[in-house]
């Protein structure tokens, strides 16, 4: 059998990563060490990030989507705490999505499935 497992990412700052996927967007800390962060939700897919020089970090085509019960109350709530974040909009694919960026850049899209839909 083969699974997709978690996603493995190079950050710049640990502390502004944890307190960014933690804090605003409310994952769980899997595991906190020295130079390495794990994060997930209760699906058990997981990411986890390494620190690294800014020259190692950053990856322009790739987009992590995080599934969240209310889109619409993620961005109040994310707005609120000064994040900048995109008005959530319905799209032809069944989901309600929201895109922002996290501290290193990288693109992220919180949605929530439409009504009836399985996205």
């Amino acid at each position: 059998m083969t699974s997709l497992s978690h996603l493995f990412v190079h950050v710049t700052s640990l502390e502004a990563t944890r307190h960014f996927y933690v804090d605003f967007l409310g994952l769980e800390v899997l595991v906190h060490e020295e130079g390495y962060l794990r994060v997930g939700g209760g699906d058990g897919f997981h990411i986890g990030f390494e620190e690294r020089e800014w020259a190692d970090v950053g990856a322009p085509g790739i987009e992590i989507a995080i599934r969240v019960d209310d889109v619409d109350e993620a961005y109040r709530q994310l707005r609120a705490e000064g994040l900048d974040i995109g008005r959530p909009e319905d799209q032809e694919w069944g989901a309600r999505h929201a895109w922002l960026r996290d501290p290193d850049g990288y693109r992220l899209s919180l949605y929530t499935p439409i009504e009836g839909d399985a996205a």
